[in-house]
Order: C-alpha cells, then sequence, then structure tokens
C-alpha cells in the first residue's frame, strides 16, 4: 500500500509499505527519507477522521485498522514532543521542528507575547528564509506578510518593520540553520509552547480549553471575562480516566495540596480517550525515568480477538494498544548522542594512519548540543526538574533546588541533614555564559 506524508512545509513524501505494516514502519521510512537518525521519537503521524478531527496515528497498531478509506493513506508528519533546541543532535531534526514551528505561528496557535517578541521571531525567519538577502522589496513584503499574522500593531507597522530591519542587519553573517535554531529557541519560551488544546465542557456547562503539555496540563474558561489559565504541573496530577465522552482528573491543588476532581464532557469519546493517551503519554515522556510497563503494555481487543482470547489468552489477534510512547525524553537523547558518536568514531584501517597525524577535529554540532544540554541539566533543580536551581541549604551549603521546591523540604534530599535556613543565590543564566551565543 501507498502512504502520502507531507510535511510541515507542504512537500509530500511517498512511502510504500506492506498491507500489513504498522505506523512505525511507516514513521521510520519518511525519516530515513528526511536523514532523521534515532530521532523518530519525537515526531508523529497525524490523519483526519471522517469528522474532520486530527487524530495521532498509534504507531504500535497496524495502519489499516486505523485509517478509514482505501490507499493511498494520507499523513502528516508534526512534532508530537516539542523539546529545546539543545537537545536537538541533527540538522534535520531541527530544520523539522523549525518548520513545524513556523506552521503554528502561521496559523495562530504561537503567539508571541509584545511587540520585541513579534520582531525578534520575523528577524530569524526571515535570516533562515533568505540568509544575507539584499533584496529590499522582498523582505519589505516578507516583514508586512509576518507582522499581519503575528497580530503586530497596524498603526506602528513602519517603526516595527525599522526594527526589525535593524536587527536582522545584526544577524548579517549568520547561517540560515543557526537562524532556525535560535527561533526554536525563541518560540520554546512562549507559554503555549508544545501545548496539544482539547475543548471541553465542565458539569455546568461552561467552555474549557484544555492543553496538555511539556510541563503539564493548562486550563483555560474563554468564556469568563479573565480566562487567564490555571497550570497544574505533572507532579500534583494524581490520576486520570476516560469513559465514553467524559475525562477525569484528579489533581492537587491550591497551597492545602487538596485532592480536586475535574469532570469534562468532550465532543466524541474519541475525543476524550485522545486527550487521555496524550495526557499519559507526555507525563511519560518528559517527567518519568523510563516509561512503566503498565503504560507499553496496555491494550484492547476488537471483536474478533476477543473470541478468540477466551480459548487463547496469550493470542496476540486483535490486540490493540492504547499508548505507542516506548522510551522517554532521556532516553531518546541518551540513544541518539551514543548512536552519533559511535558513527562519528568508525576508523576504517585506511584511514587509521592519517587519524595519527591530522589536526583534532573542529567540535561537532552534536557534541556541542550535548555540551549544552549537560551545563543545563545542571543548573536545573535536582526535586522538580524544571526550574533553574537558585537556592542554598544550610549549614550544609548544598544548592540543588528552585525557590519553589526549597519551601517544602525539611531536610536536605541530598544529604538528609537538617535545614537551618535557605538563602537566594544568584546562578549565571545561560544568557550570561560565554560561547552559547551566535
Amino acid at each position: 500500500m501507498w502512504c502520502l506524508v507531507s510535511q510541515p512545509n507542504a512537500v509530500v513524501i511517498e512511502v510504500r509499505l506492506d498491507h500489513k505494516a504498522k505506523g512505525l514502519e511507516c514513521l521510520e521510512k519518511v525519516c530515513e527519507c528526511l536523514g532523521i537518525n534515532k530521532e523518530c521519537d519525537y515526531f508523529g503521524l497525524q490523519y483526519k477522521t471522517v469528522k474532520g478531527q486530527d487524530v495521532w496515528l498509534n504507531l504500535r497498531n497496524l495502519i489499516e485498522h486505523q485509517v478509514a478509506g482505501v490507499h493511498p493513506y494520507r499523513f502528516a508528519l508534526r512534532v508530537k514532543f516539542w523539546v529545546p533546541p539543545h537537545l536537538l543532535l541533527q540538522e534535520s531534526t531541527r530544520h523539522q521542528f523549525y518548520l513545524h514551528a513556523k506552521l503554528e505561528l502561521c496559523e495562530g496557535r504561537l503567539r508571541p507575547t509584545d511587540s520585541q517578541a513579534i520582531c525578534k521571531t520575523i528577524a530569524l525567519l526571515a535570516q533562515a528564509e533568505f540568509g544575507d538577502c539584499d533584496d529590499s522589496v522582498a523582505l519589505v513584503q516578507f516583514f508586512t506578510y509576518w507582522c499581519e499574522h503575528l497580530g503586530a500593531a497596524k498603526d506602528d507597522n513602519e517603526l516595527i518593520i525599522d526594527h526589525i530591519k535593524n536587527l536582522q542587519f545584526e544577524m548579517k553573517g549568520m547561517k540560515q540553520t543557526t537562524a532556525e535554531y535560535w527561533l526554536i529557541k525563541e518560540v520554546s519560551d512562549l507559554q503555549n509552547f508544545g501545548e496539544e488544546v482539547f475543548e471541553g465542557r465542565t458539569t455546568n456547562g461552561s467552555s474549557v480549553l484544555v492543553g496538555v503539555g511539556p510541563h503539564g496540563i493548562s486550563l483555560e474558561h474563554p468564556d469568563q471575562a479573565d480566562h487567564e489559565k490555571q497550570m497544574i504541573p505533572y507532579t500534583a496530577i494524581r490520576s486520570a480516566a476516560s469513559h465514553r465522552r467524559v475525562f477525569e482528573m484528579w489533581y492537587l491543588a491550591g497551597v492545602e495540596h487538596s485532592e480536586t476532581l475535574i469532570v469534562l464532557k468532550l465532543e466524541s469519546s474519541l475525543g476524550a480517550n485522545t486527550l487521555y493517551r496524550a495526557l499519559t503519554e507526555k507525563h511519560a515522556f518528559y517527567s518519568c525515568e523510563t516509561v512503566r510497563g503498565a503504560v507499553t503494555s496496555q491494550y484492547i481487543r476488537d471483536l474478533k480477538g476477543t473470541i478468540i482470547s477466551i480459548f487463547n489468552e496469550d493470542s496476540p489477534l486483535g490486540k490493540k494498544y492504547v499508548f505507542d510512547i516506548q522510551r522517554t525524553c532521556r532516553e531518546v537523547h541518551d540513544n541518539a548522542r551514543r548512536a552519533l558518536y559511535e558513527k562519528q568514531n568508525k576508523v576504517t584501517p585506511s584511514s587509521s594512519t592519517v587519524a595519527l597525524t591530522s589536526p583534532e577535529p573542529e567540535p561537532t554540532t552534536s557534541q556541542d548540543s550535548y555540551k549544552l544540554a549537560k551545563l543545563i541539566d545542571a543548573l536545573t533543580c535536582r526535586i522538580c526538574m524544571d526550574a533553574t536551581i537558585d537556592h542554598v541549604f544550610f549549614p550544609c551549603g548544598h544548592v540543588i533546588a528552585c525557590g519553589t521546591c526549597v519551601k517544602r523540604c525539611e531536610t536536605c534530599p541530598l544529604c538528609r541533614g537538617a535545614i537551618d535556613e535557605s538563602r537566594h543565590v544568584f546562578i549565571p543564566t545561560l544568557a550570561d555564559l560565554p560561547g552559547l551565543h551566535h
């Protein structure tokens, strides 16, 4: 069978598969065409249901059992798990992240918060698309187009375009691939970066937008005048479940950490299952050291499989896995780094003599990314693994926690010593560290 997979820039890749192929085979072939090695886990394949809903293809199940109609089946290659660009080791992977980030900006799902951020985003987009271009007419058209899409104030259009020109002039000489990196870095700081959004209704009928992202769940009530987002980190979520159209989640709320239940009704049972799947997979990917067997082994059976299981419980027939995640963020990064390192350090017999006399090579992009990732990891709170370390315990002197986690500690998590007091320390941010700029 044939599958047509479109990239975020609308370029289509044709993939030929066996009619009994699973989703993972299709994704791996697409990534192989794009030169992506060992970083396929960041991506997924989306398809539209009969009702027009975007759904992730379950990579562990047969394609023909999930998609309606006849082939060629049409899928969209999209980033499923967004990570900061310093964790991406290959240019081909970063390029796909850039294309998807550009699409998210164009369609309004990602939106810079102020005019300064808008100008910087547009300047990076221009540098990534055109490089050191001298065609002022084309650039002005490009700037105007993106000003409209990103919601820049029309009254200050000329001032904004002048500011963008100045920013791009400062970027002169920057490689297009480098501009793509910094564009991903710019959008990764936005509040709704990497969120998958669902719309549901509470028991009293009010509308709720549920965003499932790298750090937890956000709840927003668009019907209310002050529809501020309520953030629920993964550490506060106790359990979740879906039954038909209903999604339920128990979490700890407030200073007193009282257990709270939220019940949402979605448009369909598929929507509720998709929300439950997104929550489980993203929690495992971003927050866990490894994916638990209870997640990877969870499955349901169709009617034929249920009948067969009565006579042979171990039969694989009719099995449909609920989740397709098999590795966490750390495992993907470590596996990719190890594979690239082994590939770079393969020495053939004919080149061994040359290697002894050749000068030491420049550090590769993947090595630089790995060093940056290790540095950022070293500056991250060892308790929540999210915020930056900024407090020191006394009298032991250990610097391992952020301001939020310090308040919850009675003893030092490292040495188990009693804490008399804690003080704020000022550790340099990435912007203050030399050698980390373009």
